[in-house]
């Protein structure tokens, strides 16, 4: 049994520079020196108040933004230092939810188009094979099949 974690983030930092007329440019450290494994099947919550750094610590794993210094293994291969282009074939396993599911969650869509969608999108499976994913999706999480039809205002928590 291969006990490798799925994602394994070590010391990584992402600082910002900001710039002042007539002052020396600042860096601003949103994450310094952060590290954690997650293992396949695992969650990992993560928890803080507004504007401590949660989103950008995702977006930096995902590489939406370069990290400053540190190392992101995912799956066993180190992305860190990844091209958008190096990065495309791990896009397909990799998402990130953003906090506000009305910014998330396109409210025009069901759940079940936007479960579906990057299924669409990265050209995965037939149609039929598409809703079965749908379904067990939900069944995964504890909806009831006829939740496929639902939008996301309809639902809480």
């Amino acid at each position: 049994m291969n006990n490798e974690p799925l994602l394994q983030v070590k010391n990584l930092k992402k600082y910002f520079v900001k710039n002042e007329p007539f002052q020396a440019p600042k860096d601003i450290k949103v994450i310094d020196d952060i590290s954690f494994e997650i293992g396949k099947g695992e969650t990992l919550g993560i928890v803080g108040e507004s504007g401590c750094g949660k989103s950008t610590m995702g977006r930096t794993i995902l590489k939406l933004y370069e990290p400053t210094d540190g190392q992101i293994i995912y799956k066993g291969t180190d992305i860190t230092t990844f091209s958008k282009k190096q990065m495309l074939p791990f896009r397909k396993s990799m998402q990130m939810i953003f906090q506000d599911p009305y910014a998330s969650l396109n409210p025009r869509f069901t759940i079940g188009d936007i479960i579906e969608e990057p299924m669409i999108i990265h050209n995965l499976y037939t149609p039929k094979e598409r809703m079965e994913r749908v379904q067990e999706m939900l069944n995964i999480v504890g909806l009831k099949p006829d939740h496929i039809r639902r939008y996301p205002h309809e639902f809480s928590g």
